[in-house]
C-alpha cells in the first residue's frame, strides 16, 4: 500500500532521513520508534508532502506521490496526525474536526457517533475553542480530524502523547479493530511500549532506519 525506496530528506544542512526503504501492506500497522530528533517527524512529513525529498521515491497504491502537494495526497486517502496538532485555536472543536470534510457530502452525525464511542468525553468539548483544550484533548481533536474524511491509511506522529490511560486504551482498541477491516498505518513514537501491538517495528537513529 505504501512503499518507500531509498528516501533521503534534509532539514537545512542536516541529513534527517538516510536511504530509508520499507513498505506497509494493506491492513498492516507499522511502528517506528526513536528519540526526539532522530528523523521520525521528517519521515512522515516527507510522505504527506510537507517536506521536499532530496532523492528516492514514495509510492501509495502503486502510484508515485513523491512530488505531489499535501492536499492531493490527502485526497488519495491518507490521514495525518501531526505531533504539534496544528489546530486552529480560535475555531470550535467540532469545526476543527470537520476541516477535511469541507465541500464534501458526508454524514457528519455518523462520524461524531464514532468519535464519541472512542472517547465519550469529546461531547463536553463541542462548542469550545480548541485553544482552551488541554494537550491531551487537542491530540484527540487532531486524531478525529484525521479520521473525519474516512482515510484508508494513517500517518500518526506521537499520537499517544498526552493521552490519559482510558483514552489511550480506547484509541489502541479502535486501531486494532479497524486494522481488521483493512485500515493501514505508520505510527511513530518515542516510547517503544506504545508500539508493541504493531505488525512490524523499526528503530530510527540519526536518520537511519533499522528493522527489529
Amino acid at each position: 500500500m505504501l512503499k518507500i525506496e531509498k528516501l533521503n530528506v534534509y532539514r537545512g544542512y542536516i541529513h534527517a532521513n538516510i536511504d530509508i526503504s520499507f513498505d506497509v501492506k494493506k491492513g498492516e500497522m507499522v511502528g517506528i520508534f526513536g528519540a526526539n530528533g532522530a528523523g521520525k517527524t521528517t519521515l512522515l512529513q516527507s510522505i504527506i508532502g510537507l517536506v521536499p525529498v532530496k532523492s528516492g521515491s514514495i509510492y501509495y497504491n502503486g502510484l508515485e506521490i513523491t512530488t505531489i502537494p499535501p492536499h492531493k495526497i490527502a485526497r488519495r486517502g491518507i490521514g495525518y496526525v501531526p505531533e504539534d496538532r496544528r489546530l486552529i485555536g480560535e475555531v470550535r472543536v467540532e469545526e476543527n474536526i470537520l476541516l477535511p470534510c469541507w465541500g464534501k457530502k458526508m454524514p457528519q452525525r455518523v462520524k461524531f457517533n464514532t468519535f464519541e464511542e472512542i472517547f465519550p468525553g469529546i461531547k463536553k468539548l463541542y462548542g469550545k475553542s480548541a485553544e482552551f483544550c488541554s494537550g491531551g484533548e487537542q491530540m484527540l481533536i487532531a486524531i478525529f480530524r484525521a479520521l473525519s474524511s474516512g482515510p484508508d491509511f494513517l500517518l500518526l506522529d506521537e499520537c499517544f502523547e498526552g493521552l490519559g490511560g482510558v483514552a489511550r486504551e480506547s484509541w489502541s482498541k479502535y486501531l486494532l479493530e479497524e486494522r481488521k477491516k483493512g485500515l493501514s498505518g505508520l505510527i511513530t513514537e518515542s516510547n517503544r511500549a506504545f508500539l508493541t501491538w504493531c505488525d512490524k517495528l523499526y528503530q530510527i537513529e540519526r536518520g537511519i532506519l533499522t528493522p527489529l
